[in-house]
């Protein structure tokens, strides 16, 4: 009975690790697209039904508004659709077909999400500093990336920029592996309180992530807090949000502080200044485009407001990297609104009274990387609750 458990603990825990790959670092492991990893997963969840054909309901009604919106902007841009919009609604059904997967299964892929980011961060916390003391046993895999046993991926470009390697587990920059680590500490501090919080967060320092590390730290921080004086929490976070208001009054002062906790300037770091660009110019481009969104690979409005403010294009295949800014230039305002819905129907419902919180934290996330179409979050828009998740807090 146990060896059984066991098997099936392994197959979830693997299949749910093959989701967050293709959602956010495959393509560094064999340097090429994710559509042979997203065939194996489609085929893994296929042959699951040859066991038993019983369909749980394991998919909310909303998500099935948002993929049906999603389908209709893209055709209605023009009347047709191409290859990229095909993928990312194949994506969304792969997604709603692996949260029957998983409610067959009878296991809570959120929770274990929690338990494969805990062993990861574990993995990533031992192998990352080897990546120092014995460099030789990093082996390169292009001039761009190498990896530690194929457990964990260094970038040259990172050792370039800040003489130094960051921490990003198995995903294509640290700043993935930040987004995820926040989101797995959220949903073990918050929900299913069974890892130690301080792992989570001491892999998420080590990933030096800004993006990542300046929603996770006041994140972390007020849970602490709240868990022993929730009014003192409270107090605490409307005084970090006047201080925030003032400190973005000034931009000095925001270039200072960055400077001095990230070695980064707001100024000089190319980085930063496309992922404020990709929101502000982003905004901008979608303005005559607000119902419907654009074709994919429309670039052009963006790139000429990039060109003319700041000297540099997007190619076609760049995208935008702030995914609520890029599906608004993409889909339009009213599928940008539906996700969103989506997105605070699934905090709601997993976080109770710190829901308006957990948006937001993730709701920033998402502005950080362009995560928002992967399968991973579809999946967390898509998973309908059993019974006995549904009550838990």
């Amino acid at each position: 009975m146990l060896s059984a458990l066991f098997r099936r603990e392994i197959r979830a825990s693997l299949l749910l690790t093959a989701i967050l790959l293709v959602s956010g670092g495959w393509i560094v492991v064999v340097r090429v697209g994710n559509s042979a990893m997203i065939a194996a997963i489609v085929v893994v969840l296929f042959c699951s039904f040859l066991v038993s054909v019983r369909f749980p309901r394991a998919i909310r009604g909303s998500y099935g508004i948002l993929v049906i919106a999603i389908f209709v902007a893209s055709y209605a841009q023009d009347f047709q659709i191409d290859d990229k919009e095909l993928f990312v609604i194949l994506k969304a059904l792969i997604a709603g077909v692996a949260c029957i997967y998983f409610k067959r299964t009878r296991r809570d892929f959120r929770e274990l999400f929690v338990d494969v980011m805990y062993y990861m961060a574990i993995i990533s916390l031992v192998l990352y500093p080897l990546a120092y003391v014995a460099p030789g046993i990093a082996r390169h895999i292009d001039d761009e990336y190498s990896t530690v046993f194929g457990l964990l991926y260094v970038r040259s470009t990172d050792l370039q920029r800040f003489n130094h390697y960051r921490n990003q587990g198995i995903f294509w920059e640290a700043g993935v592996y930040g987004v995820m680590l926040t989101m797995a500490f959220a949903y073990n501090c918050l929900k299913y309180k069974k890892r130690p919080n301080w792992v989570f967060i001491l892999a998420a320092l080590s990933t030096q992530s800004m993006g990542a590390l300046s929603v996770l730290m006041p994140f972390a921080a007020y849970c602490y807090v709240h868990q022993r004086q929730p009014r003192l929490a409270n107090l605490a976070a409307v005084m970090l949000g006047i201080v925030v208001a003032l400190v973005l009054a000034a931009p000095g002062a925001i270039d200072d502080a960055f400077s001095t906790l990230f070695g980064r300037s707001l100024q000089g770091d190319s980085s930063i200044t496309v992922r404020i660009n990709d929101m502000t110019l982003g905004a901008r481009a979608a303005a005559d485009s607000l119902l419907l969104g654009r074709p994919s690979g429309d670039l052009d409005a963006y790139n000429a407001l990039a060109l003319d403010e700041y000297g540099y294009i997007k190619e076609n295949d760049a995208g935008i990297s702030n995914s609520i800014t890029g599906m608004i230039y993409k889909y339009g305002v009213p599928v940008t609104v539906i996700y969103c819905w989506v997105l605070w129907l699934r905090v709601r419902r997993d976080f109770g009274s710190m829901a308006p919180l957990v948006f937001a934290v993730f709701a920033g996330l998402l502005m950080i990387e362009p995560l928002g179409l992967s399968i991973f979050i579809f999946m967390l828009l898509a998973y309908r609750d059993y019974p006995s998740v549904a009550g838990r807090q």
